[in-house]
C-alpha cells in the first residue's frame, strides 16, 4: 500500500508540474503562442485575441470531435494529453493558419453525385432520386461561378449522362483544375441522422472517420491535402452561416470529416465531398428538394469555395 501510495503521489506531482505546459507546444506550432489555454478535465480550449483565421479551437483529450472557431472538424488522431498529433498541427496550420495566394479567377470542377443508371439514394416514396438533386445544386453552383467571373464545368450535364469514378478524376487532370468539389445526398436507417457534412482525406497513416476505414496511401490527393482541408473547413463554415435568415431551418454541423472516396484519393487538385443533408430525415429532404433552398445552398457552396482562395 506505501509502494502504491507513493507511486500515485509521484504521477499527481508529475501530472501537476506538467499542467503549465499542456499545449504549450500546439499553440507555438499554429502560431497562437499567446493564446490562452484553458484545461478543464479532459476539455481543452486554445483561445487568441489577435485577428487570426482562427480564433478558437476546442477539442476533448483521447477523441477527435473538436470545434474550429464553432464548426466541427474532426482530429486525424486523437488528442493526446499533452499535444495535439504531428499531422494535426501540421495540417492545421497549413490549411488555416499559412496565408495563401489569392486568385482572381478560380477553374472549379463541379461533380453532381451519381448520374445515369445510378441515380444514388432515393426518397421513402421512390420519386425522388438523388441524382436530380445533386445535378440541379451542382449547375447552381456553376452558374454562381461564372456569374463571378471564374470558370465552372459540370462532370456530368444531365441526368442521363454516365460517367465512372476514374474519368470524373480523369476529368479535373485534364481541365487542369483549381479545385474538385463533388455533391451528393447523404442516407441512413435512423430517420433522425440529418445534417451537412464535408470530406477530405485523412492524413497519410491516419483512419478515416467512417466505419473500417484503415490509413492508405500515400495517395496522389495526399499531395494537395492542405488546400483540401482548408477549402472543405470554409465550405463548411459557409453552409452553416448564420449571418443572412436561410429559406429552411438551419443544419445541423455533422462537420469536417475524413474518408478515401475515390474522387478525393485520385484527383490531382484540392477535392472535397459534400454531404448537403439525409434524404432520410423530414427536415432536411424538404429543405434539399425545395428550389428556393437548392440556390441557397449553391450560394454558400459558392462563398466557401471563394473564401478558401
Amino acid at each position: 500500500m506505501k509502494t502504491f501510495l507513493s507511486c500515485f503521489g509521484l504521477a499527481m506531482l508529475f501530472a501537476l508540474a506538467g499542467c503549465n505546459s499542456a499545449y504549450r507546444t500546439t499553440a507555438r506550432e499554429l502560431g497562437i503562442y499567446d493564446a490562452d489555454r484553458i484545461i478543464e478535465g479532459h476539455e481543452v480550449t486554445l483561445k487568441t485575441s489577435r485577428k487570426l483565421p482562427i480564433q478558437t479551437l476546442q477539442f476533448t483529450i483521447g477523441q477527435r470531435p473538436a470545434l474550429i472557431d464553432g464548426v466541427s472538424y474532426y482530429l486525424n488522431k486523437p488528442a493526446g494529453y499533452r499535444d495535439l498529433s504531428s499531422e494535426d498541427i501540421q495540417m492545421l496550420r497549413k490549411a488555416l493558419l499559412t496565408p495563401v495566394h489569392k486568385k482572381a479567377k478560380l477553374n472549379i470542377l463541379v461533380d453532381p453525385g451519381h448520374g445515369g443508371s445510378d441515380s444514388g439514394c432515393r426518397s421513402a416514396s421512390g420519386t425522388v432520386h438523388e441524382q436530380v438533386i445533386t445535378l440541379a445544386i451542382a449547375r447552381e453552383v456553376q452558374a454562381q461561378l461564372k456569374a463571378m467571373g471564374h470558370h465552372a464545368n459540370l462532370t456530368r450535364p444531365d441526368e442521363k449522362t454516365t460517367r465512372t469514378l476514374d474519368e470524373r478524376t480523369l476529368l479535373g487532370a485534364s481541365l487542369g483544375i483549381d479545385a474538385f468539389v463533388s455533391i451528393h445526398v447523404n442516407a441512413s436507417a435512423n430517420p433522425e441522422a440529418k445534417g451537412v457534412e464535408t470530406y477530405t482525406l485523412p492524413a497519410f497513416g491516419c483512419e478515416g472517420t467512417l466505419p473500417n476505414s484503415p490509413p492508405r496511401g500515400p495517395l496522389v490527393g495526399h499531395a494537395y491535402l492542405p488546400p483540401s482541408t482548408r477549402l472543405a473547413y470554409y465550405v463548411q463554415k459557409a453552409l452553416l452561416d448564420t449571418t443572412q435568415p436561410p429559406p429552411y431551418p438551419q443544419p445541423a454541423d455533422r462537420g469536417v470529416r475524413h474518408a478515401h472516396f475515390k474522387v478525393l484519393r485520385d484527383t490531382p487538385a484540392p477535392s472535397i465531398l459534400i454531404e448537403i443533408g439525409f434524404m432520410t430525415n423530414a427536415e432536411d429532404f424538404a429543405r434539399i428538394t425545395d428550389a428556393t433552398a437548392q440556390k441557397e445552398i449553391a450560394r454558400r457552396i459558392v462563398q466557401g469555395i471563394v473564401r478558401a482562395f
